[in-house]
């Protein structure tokens, strides 16, 4: 079957896997950036809006697909309080940045560039795309003492295919997006799969999944950790793919791998098991 513009269900993948929606901040979300240092940077061109507040080690929060930066707004008062400096920002085709495409390695270059930009960096904690994301950046370069992981993807060919089967490609539609996704992201999609990516996990990471997470399943969080020495899983349930932001457990133990309390992140999971 030849695959045209016009293939409603092709024209509507393609939109799917590129191009985000942008979501409005609560007033929670809002006021929780009262005070914080807001800079836009020139990304090739695309301006790239990021908050700091606090002072001290920086730790860089990183949202997922169809969100923005102030989504991840419950970590900031705690990390401050432990002594840390906290940067979040929109991804292209996010929030408050310019663009209107983007993908799990856009945004990964757009972190890149972001951590590049402020110098050393402490930690990084992401969630959903924003964890993919990451993992691309330590694979480019991007050098942490710890990273968390919500709810994240760990490679890029299942949710490629994923994607085709959600949206009832045929086989030669879906070799098409294929095709098209690597002229979009301008790199092999098995770039963005975790035997390549597990060679940028050189420090220890905590990954966070809720066990029925219906946007990136459970078996992605098991992956990460089977191919990460120095990860930590905790499995958490009822919280979905986006309620773990809320959660004060989450948080609470977030902050505290970051600030070098592996110890307890260890119990929780032993516990937990």
């Amino acid at each position: 079957m030849t695959t045209t513009d016009s293939d409603g269900p092709y024209t509507a993948i393609r939109q799917a896997f590129s191009m985000p929606k942008r979501v409005a901040a609560s007033d929670v979300q809002l006021q929780a950036l009262a005070g914080a240092q807001r800079t836009v940077l020139d990304y090739h061109g695309v301006d790239l809006v990021c908050w700091t507040l606090g002072s001290g080690p920086r730790v860089v929060l990183a949202h997922g697909w169809n969100s923005r930066g102030a989504h991840l707004s419950a970590f900031i008062a705690p990390l401050v309080a432990a002594g840390y400096s906290v940067t979040l920002l929109d991804f292209p085709g996010h929030g408050e940045s310019g663009d209107a495409a983007s993908s799990v390695v856009h945004m990964g270059r757009a972190l890149l560039f972001l951590c590049q930009s402020l110098g050393e960096i402490h930690g990084v904690i992401g969630h959903s795309a924003g964890a993919g994301a990451a993992l691309w950046a330590f694979n480019h370069g991007l050098e942490v003492t710890a990273s968390v992981h919500l709810n994240g993807p760990s490679s890029l060919s299942p949710m490629v295919h994923g994607m085709a089967a959600g949206f009832g490609l045929d086989a030669a539609q879906a070799q098409a997006f294929h095709n098209w996704v690597e002229g979009f992201i301008e790199q092999p999609v098995a770039a963005a799969d975790l035997p390549i990516l597990k060679r940028g996990l050189r420090h220890p990471g905590l990954i966070i999944h809720d066990a029925d997470d219906k946007v990136v399943p459970f078996a992605a969080a098991e992956a990460l950790n089977a191919a990460w020495a120095g990860s930590v899983l905790i499995q958490v349930s009822g919280l979905g793919h986006s309620k773990v932001l809320l959660d004060p457990q989450v948080v609470a133990l977030s902050v505290s791998f970051v600030a070098g309390n592996r110890a307890a992140c260890q119990a929780h999971r032993a516990t937990d098991a």
